[in-house]
């Protein structure tokens, strides 16, 4: 029946974190404090880090590091303005022989080629595993070549999307690029992670992929907090004039690119941030937000070209394109549900609204699987700025020993640290466990 989930998210209540936990007696994994040496304690400063991160292809060359195309919906690739681009693009980093293979979702609407997904797959590679890269739900090239709605944004839906991606992305490496995988873990990032623990239920259910361990990094509890906040840091650009908006991301553009330029395996890479960046909160704040904004703009655009919602009006043609994006990068996170998602989910289930989207695709709504798994395993930061009062205790009272929490790093801003890149690394050693393994790189 069309309204069969909305009647169930509002009159089902779910399974008491409580119970879950005293019926397993598990208690989280606090990260000491004083032990812990993460640098900056401006949980906005410590996320904006994130922004620097990046991968080494040069060093490895096309026999480790490739990028691939697959065909999952064959019509997406004659979409009109966007021939040629309707493949699921997603990279393969290769280890030597047969060896556990770990698939990465970066976060929200990122692509396969984002810096930090980079960073941590060759990480992950150059300490024995093959890395696939997928990009995440959101990202305007899986709205165009996965997604069989066209509208991304509901995690079931995605969830079956990303499943369904996952096992053409495996099948295509094995046979055709010659990789040898053993067992398969999963980790996501910050949306992607909650991505991740939806495509691990359908796993556990279906066991088609058979994932030995999942890995959930910074993901949101109430997805609604997280994108009211996001879009709150964007509109901050709202009190600044056009000029100081350009020169606020000019600035932070110029900074970050001399950054890059310098030695990614010096120690101080990240040193000194708060110096080099040079911005106030306020700034900061906005940058956060803008660029998350650009990036789900770019699905919006593309939605619109190859679903025709009607909701972008700028004249487009092949030779005036730049109008219409802008358009896009306007309407935000929320805007995209009001506008593009929710009227979609309505030809379905007319009783759908933002609240009910919300509970029926947060964590919480999963919140029996999450509890009773013992494959699926938590990394989070008790200042992470997408949480809200309260998250961090949830998340340890539903993963209890299976939680790793840190008590500074913002929202991602800590991936780079080399105590969270030895515990990423050690979660998959552990739990994918084979005796191929190289020597520890910290």
């Amino acid at each position: 029946m069309p309204q069969t989930r909305t009647l169930l998210v509002r009159l089902l209540p779910a399974l008491t974190i409580a119970v879950i936990a005293c019926l397993l007696g598990a208690c989280t994994r606090p990260v000491d404090d004083t032990a812990y040496r993460y640098p900056y304690f401006d949980p906005y400063l410590a996320t904006t880090t994130i922004a620097i991160m990046k991968g080494r292809d040069e060093r490895w060359g096309d026999d480790t590091i490739r990028g691939l195309e697959i065909a999952l919906l064959p019509d997406r690739n004659a979409v009109p303005l966007l021939e040629g681009k309707g493949k699921l693009r997603f990279r393969l980093y290769q280890s030597q022989g047969k060896a556990p293979l770990i698939i990465i979702v970066p976060g929200l609407g990122s692509s396969a080629y984002e810096g930090s997904a980079s960073h941590i797959a060759e990480l992950l590679v150059a300490s024995g595993f093959h890395v696939l890269v997928m990009p995440d739900p959101l990202n305007w090239n899986f709205a165009l070549a996965a997604s069989t709605s066209g509208f991304p944004g509901d995690h079931f839906a995605d969830a079956a999307d990303m499943y369904r991606a996952m096992q053409a992305a495996l099948r295509h490496v094995t046979n055709h690029q010659h990789v040898e995988v053993g067992r398969i873990g999963l980790m996501g990032f910050s949306e992607g992670a909650l991505c991740a623990a939806y495509v691990d239920k359908l796993d556990a259910e279906q066991g088609d992929i058979d994932f030995g361990t999942t890995l959930l990094i910074n993901p949101p509890v109430d997805p609604l907090v997280a994108i009211r906040k996001i879009d709150a840091m964007a509109r901050v650009g709202q009190t600044l004039t056009p000029k100081e908006r350009a020169h606020v991301q000019a600035y932070a553009f110029g900074t970050g690119v001399r950054a890059l330029k310098e030695d990614f395996d010096d120690p101080d890479y990240f040193a000194d941030w708060d110096k080099r960046l040079q911005m106030n909160n306020l700034q900061i704040q906005y940058l956060i937000g803008a660029s998350l904004f650009s990036a789900i703009g770019d699905t919006m655009y593309v939605i619109e070209l190859a679903q025709h919602p009607g909701v972008l009006k700028t004249t487009l043609s092949e030779g005036f394109r730049t109008a219409r994006l802008e358009e896009a990068r306007s309407i935000g996170l929320l805007g995209y549900i009001e506008r593009f998602l929710l009227p979609r989910l309505r030809a379905d289930e007319p009783l759908m609204d933002m609240e009910t989207l919300n509970a029926s695709t947060s964590l919480k709504a999963i919140e029996p699987a999450l509890a009773k798994s013992r494959r699926v395993f938590l990394m989070h930061n008790r200042d992470d700025i997408l949480l809200a009062p309260g998250d961090i205790g949830y998340l340890e009272r539903l993963f209890g020993d299976r939680a790793t929490i840190y008590p500074r790093g913002g929202h991602l801003g800590n991936l780079w640290y080399p105590r969270n890149k030895h515990d990423i690394v050690a979660h998959f050693r552990h739990h994918l466990g084979e005796n191929r393994w190289q020597e520890d790189l910290f």
